[in-house]
């Protein structure tokens, strides 16, 4: 097992239950087509998928920033590929992004990075993107968005309240 520093960045599904209840084969290959989309992503931002599980995924970035584009990219592709379709089917991710220490094991990440990048991710609106305040203390370089403070927040499992960070347009 090693530590590292790293920017974990945390997606999942908004009604992702719902969707699978109307049409579990539509639903499952849009994910599959979304998941693969994001992957590409991913990579071009120089970060690495570490997990899918269901609706939801996990990647990992040396820093924030690069994790920050990546999910403006991504949130930006899926508004184009969700606009073709009726609002009802639409599948809206919400991301959770944050920076910490984390112990890799068998190429998979444990420790309250991931933690909380998966809670921060609930404080997201569906299509948002939240980052907690650790990583948005580590944003080292401009980046062309604006942040809205959205306060301390308790979050489910994390001793700590954390400060959220909502991503803006730029």
């Amino acid at each position: 097992m090693t530590r590292r520093l790293v920017a974990c960045l945390h997606a999942d599904v908004t009604g992702y239950s719902r969707l699978i209840t109307d049409s579990v084969e539509e639903t499952v290959r849009r994910l599959t087509a979304y998941q693969a989309m994001i992957r590409a992503i991913v990579a071009a931002h120089g970060g690495r998928l570490i997990d899918v599980a269901g609706d939801s995924l996990l990647a990992a970035f040396p820093t924030v920033a690069p994790a920050v584009r990546c999910a403006v990219e991504v949130q930006q592709q899926l508004r184009i590929r969700n606009a073709e379709l009726p609002i009802d089917r639409r599948m809206q991710f919400r991301v959770g992004i944050d920076f910490g220490d984390v112990v890799v094991a068998n190429g998979r990440l444990y420790g309250e990075c991931v933690n909380v990048a998966t809670r921060v991710q609930e404080a997201a609106d569906p299509g948002g993107i939240c980052l907690a305040g650790s990583a948005f203390d580590r944003l080292k370089e401009s980046l062309p968005l604006s942040f809205e403070c959205l306060g301390e927040r308790a979050l489910k499992n994390i001793q700590t309240p954390r400060r959220i960070y909502q991503v803006g347009g730029g």
